[in-house]
């Protein structure tokens, strides 16, 4: 596996990574100076880590369907998730309008016989459908809405289905190698992400329906690498996705982000087939989040 990554490029990209769409990730931040420990969990949403925009915004909301956690024999339970109606100002004046930003904010404080292993924390957005087509009378309209449940369509411009997933780990006491978990685009790392320094090459497995991703002419299959400690919402380090592996070195201590975003066309044989004939793309998008020690 060594040797595929001699032909690959890792590149530090230094063009704006906060130039798409909003990401959805995961923040676990663990605290263990008082014995056995917590980890204080949150939604992250938009570009700018650890907190961003909220998931009930009113200019960019997303629906949460799932947020777990779920212990090392992979048993889950439910964590808190935001409600999904957009929030309401609490204060308006000509400067600024005030909210309350529910991004499902907790904590998971261990027990002394906590059980040993790697938790997954895992966050799945609901499935949103848009639309854009011209209808019988010529007009271009646009609708939240697959392209099977309109009527008078004439012909449609655009038809995509979105869905995003965040995974984070909480490793208590020892590291034990996390398999994949079953997300539609799927990262999962192939390193041990309780105890990277700076300077620590991570490698991580990418999968898309259950498949090895890897980059071709046609579909450039790639991750990046992000942190508020290493530039900001404005770098990240890129790796292409070879056989569904990518790796990259982290360049300091902090909170690291790994991103991949995945456009697909449905086709009536592939593995979108069900959804041939209601969207005519489906964008994913997966991020894995971890800290870098000093």
């Amino acid at each position: 596996m060594k040797n595929v990554f001699c032909i690959s490029i890792i590149t530090l990209l230094l063009t704006a990574s906060s130039a798409g769409a909003h990401s959805l990730w995961v923040n676990c931040f663990e605290s263990k100076i008082h014995s056995p420990g917590h980890a204080t969990v949150s939604l992250g949403w938009g570009h700018t880590m650890p907190i961003d925009d909220m998931p009930n915004s009113v200019n960019a909301k997303l629906g949460i369907a799932e947020f777990n956690l779920a212990d090392p024999a992979g048993n889950k339970r439910k964590l808190y998730k935001p409600e999904p109606k957009a929030a309401k100002a609490f204060e308006s004046n000509a400067d600024y309008d005030l909210y309350i930003s529910d991004i499902a904010n907790q904590q998971i404080a261990l027990k002394k016989e906590t059980q040993q292993g790697v938790y997954l924390i895992e966050a799945i957005s609901q499935k949103s459908c848009y639309t854009q087509y011209i209808d019988t009378k010529g007009r271009t309209r646009f609708a939240l809405k697959p392209m099977n449940a309109i009527d008078g369509i004439k012909k449609v411009l655009a038809s995509v289905q979105h869905q995003a997933f965040g995974k984070s780990y909480l490793t208590v006491d020892k590291w034990t190698m996390p398999e994949p978990v079953g997300h539609d685009l799927e990262i999962t790392p192939l390193t041990d992400l309780s105890q990277v320094k700076p300077g620590d090459m991570v490698e991580f497995d990418v999968r898309f329906h259950g498949k090895p991703l890897s980059w071709e002419p046609s579909s450039h299959a790639y991750i990046t690498g992000s942190s508020p400690s290493f530039g900001g919402e404005k770098f990240a380090i890129f790796s292409m996705v070879l056989g569904g592996k990518a790796q990259f070195k982290v360049q300091n201590a902090g909170q690291w982000r790994v991103n991949i975003k995945w456009r697909v066309n449905t086709t009536q044989d592939g593995p979108l087939k069900d959804l041939y004939g209601k969207v005519k793309t489906v964008n994913n998008s997966a991020t894995l989040t971890f800290t870098v020690r000093p």
